[in-house]
C-alpha cells in the first residue's frame, strides 16, 4: 500500500513544475518517509532534547527544531546539485552507519545525564535561557540523521535535477530542487513537531521523570546498536559479531567509568569515552594493518584463473547471473525478460530486497520462472556503462535501482523502489 502511494506521488512529481498540488505531494512524501522504522530512533532523541526547552509559548522551540530539520533537506538539495547526488550514496556507507551509531550512543548517555553538553542541554536550571539557535541546529542534526532513510520521492526530485544538468551546473534548477527538498523536509518533520508540542503536556515534577529519562536513554542506546548492526551487515560480517562488539564496548566503558573515583559523573564519563576511543582506534589500526598484509600476500595457483568468467551467484532458489554475454544469450534462447538488480555492499535496501526475493512468495515465483536475473555490482565495469546512460540518471544518485529489459536490451521498467511488487511483477508478466 505504501509503495503504491509512493509511486503515485512520484508520478505527480515527474514534471519540473511546482504548484500547490505538487507542494502537497512533496509534503505527503516527506510524511511517509517520517513514518518509516529507520526514523524511529530520532523520536526519543527529540523528546529528550525538547523536554527541558520550555518558553512562554509551547510551540516556539518545537517549531524552531522543525524548521531546522527541514532546512537540512534544503541543504541536501544544494549539495546534490553541486555533487550530482553523490552525497546520498555517501550516507549509506557502513562507515557512515558507524558514525551515526557512535553519535546515538553519546546522545543516549547525555539523556541519562552521564554526559553534559551545553549545546545540547542548555541551562537546565533555567530552561528559558536555552538558545533558539541551539534548538535550530539540533533540528539540522535530526535532518542529517534521518537522511539515510530518504526514499523514492527524494530520488525523483534529484533525477529532475540531473536532467537539468546535462549541459553543466545551472543555478536556477539547483535552487528549485533545494526548495522542493525543503518542502519534503517540512513533511518529514511533522511527527517531530507534534512530539515537541504535545509530547510534554504531563507534569514535570516527581521522581518518575528520572525513570522516563532512563527509558529514553536505553531506547536510544538500542537504536545505536541497530546502526552498528547495519554497518556490520554492509561489511558482510555476522550480525552476532556486532552484538558482541557492542556488548564488549559497553562493558569496557562501564569498567573504565567505575575505576575513576574522583570528579563529577559527566567528567568521569567523558574521560572514560576518550580512553575507550583511544583503545578502540588502536585495535582497529592493528586489524587494518593485519588485513593489508594478508591482502598483498601472493596467492599461488590462482593468479591467472577465472579472470574472464564471473560465476553466477546462488541465493536460495534463485540464480543471479554476473556476465552480460551469458544473460543476453539465455534471454534470447528462452524469450524471457532480463531483470537487473544494481547492487552494492553498502546499500541497506539492496540487502533488504535480496531477502524479500526469497521470502515474498509472488516475487520468488516470478523471478525463478519468468525472468533472467542479472546482478550488477557498483564495482563492475558494466555499472559505469549504465550510469553514463542518460536513460538511467537514478544511478548517479544512489542505490537500489532495478531495471527490466526485453531480449533486445530495450528498457520496459525501471525503479528505485525495492518494495514495488506490483510494478515489477506487472512488467515481467507482460512477456
Amino acid at each position: 500500500m505504501v509503495s503504491e502511494i509512493q509511486a503515485f506521488i512520484e508520478s505527480q512529481l515527474s514534471s519540473g513544475s511546482f504548484s500547490i498540488v505538487s507542494f502537497f505531494f512533496l509534503a505527503l512524501g516527506g510524511l511517509l518517509a517520517g513514518l518509516l522504522p529507520c526514523v524511529y530512533p530520532l523520536y526519543p532523541i527529540t523528546a529528550g532534547i525538547l523536554k527541558s526547552r520550555v518558553s512562554k509559548h509551547k510551540w516556539s522551540h518545537p517549531l524552531v527544531y522543525y524548521i531546522g530539520l527541514a532546512s537540512m533537506y534544503a541543504v541536501f538539495g544544494l549539495i546534490a546539485g553541486l555533487s550530482g547526488g553523490a552525497f546520498n550514496s555517501f550516507l549509506r556507507y557502513p562507515e557512515t552507519q558507524v558514525v551515526l551509531s557512535i553519535l546515538l550512543f553519546i546522545l543516549g548517555l547525555s539523556v541519562a545525564e552521564f554526559l553534559y553538553f551545553p549545546f545540547f542541554s542548555g541551562d537546565l536550571r533555567n530552561s528559558a535561557n536555552v538558545s533558539y539557535a541551539n534548538t535550530f541546529f539540533l533540528g539540522v542534526g535530526a535532518g542529517l540523521l534521518s537522511s539515510p532513510c530518504v526514499g523514492p520521492v527524494v530520488v525523483s526530485i534529484l533525477v529532475q535535477l540531473i536532467t537539468y544538468q546535462t549541459e553543466g551546473i545551472r543555478i536556477l534548477p539547483i535552487l528549485f530542487t533545494a526548495l522542493k527538498m525543503f518542502v519534503f523536509g517540512l513533511g518529514l518533520g511533522i511527527p517531530f513537531l507534534l512530539i515537541g508540542v504535545f509530547g510534554f503536556a504531563l507534569p514535570k515534577s516527581g521522581k518518575w521523570m528520572k525513570s522516563v529519562q532512563w527509558v529514553l536513554s536505553l531506547l536510544i542506546l538500542y537504536f545505536s546498536y541497530t546502526y552498528l548492526e547495519k554497518a556490520f551487515a554492509l561489511w558482510g560480517l555476522d550480525s552476532g559479531l556486532s552484538a558482541k562488539v557492542f556488548l564488549i564496548w559497553t562493558l569496557a566503558l562501564t569498567f573504565l567509568y567505575l575505576q575513576k573515583k574522583e570528579g563529577l559523573p559527566c567528567e568521569r564519563m567523558k574521560l572514560s569515552l576518550l580512553q575507550l576511543g583511544a583503545y578502540t582506534s588502536l585495535l582497529v589500526l592493528v586489524l587494518l594493518l593485519q588485513s593489508a598484509i594478508f591482502k598483498f600476500q601472493p596467492s599461488q595457483g590462482e593468479s591467472g584463473a577465472g579472470l574472464n568468467t564471473i560465476p553466477a551467484e546462488i541465493h536460495g532458489n534463485l540464480e543471479w547471473h554476473r556476465s552480460k554475454e551469458e544473460v543476453y544469450r539465455i534471454a534470447k534462447e528462452t524469450g524471457k525478460p532480463i531483470f537487473i538488480d544494481f547492487y552494492a555492499d553498502w546499500c541497506t535496501n539492496c540487502k533488504e530486497f535480496q531477502k524479500l526475493t526469497l521470502s515474498h512468495k509472488d516475487w520468488n515465483e516470478t523471478f525463478k520462472n519468468k525472468t533472467v536475473l542479472w546482478k550488477v555490482y557498483d564495482t563492475d565495469p558494466i555499472f559505469e556503462e549504465f550510469a553514463n546512460n542518460p536513460n538511467y540518471p537514478e544511478l548517479k544518485i544512489g542505490l537500489p535501482f532495478f531495471l527490466i529489459l526485453n531480449t533486445e536490451g530495450k528498457m520496459v521498467y525501471k525503479s528505485n523502489d525495492y518494495l514495488d511488487t506490483k510494478g515489477m511483477i506487472g512488467a515481467i508478466s507482460k512477456f
